[in-house]
């Protein structure tokens, strides 16, 4: 972000470590961060969707696309994910994620990281434009397994800051209780 020189990196065990070359003065660098954070807090996230056939959209943002299927299904098996399952792999997968950062920005040393989500609608049936209802989300349920030798204070705390900073369990504890329970394996 403030402009270093990106010479390699190198693989050690269980590690990566990165090389940079510093320029420019202390002021020059402060100067540059600042600006940098300053584009960062107005960056705005976009996508495009459109029906792509029958039962299914397709989602483009940056230079990935993302399809979607029916708004709801009961089949074991389906080609695509209803809207509702990736909003639900999204928010396991955000905190997933920032939990493994988390912890290694706190030299947590973890084996592990796994986690179950479910979520439960107010009334299917209203989703399905089968009656009228309530839609939205009533509950949703997350369990996040780690597997890792630290103290357990520790990964609580790790956590506890993952689930604070993640912009997607921010918004939705906004509108639906969310129970997040964290297992030490």
């Amino acid at each position: 972000m403030v402009g270093f020189e990106y010479l390699g990196f190198l693989e050690g065990d269980g590690f990566t470590r990165y090389f940079v070359r510093r320029t420019g003065s202390a002021v020059e660098q402060e100067t540059s961060l600042e600006k940098d954070k300053s584009r960062a807090k107005e960056y705005e996230w976009r996508a495009r969707a459109r029906s792509t056939g029958n039962l299914k959209s397709t989602v483009y943002c940056r230079n990935f696309s993302i399809e979607l299927g029916q708004p709801a299904s009961f089949e074991t098996s389906d080609k695509h994910p209803c809207a509702v399952e990736y909003l639900l792999a999204a928010l396991a997968g955000d905190l997933t994620t920032g939990f493994a950062t988390e912890c290694a920005r706190s030299s947590l040393k973890v084996d592990d990281i796994e986690m179950t989500i479910s979520g439960k609608l107010n009334n299917i049936l209203a989703h399905l434009g089968l009656e009228d209802g309530d839609p939205s989300f009533s509950s949703i349920e997350m369990k996040c397994f780690v597997s890792s030798f630290e103290e357990e204070a520790n990964l609580h705390q790790a956590w506890d800051r993952t689930i604070r900073r993640s912009p997607l369990a921010a918004t939705l504890k906004k509108a639906v209780e969310i129970k997040f329970k964290l297992s030490i394996v």
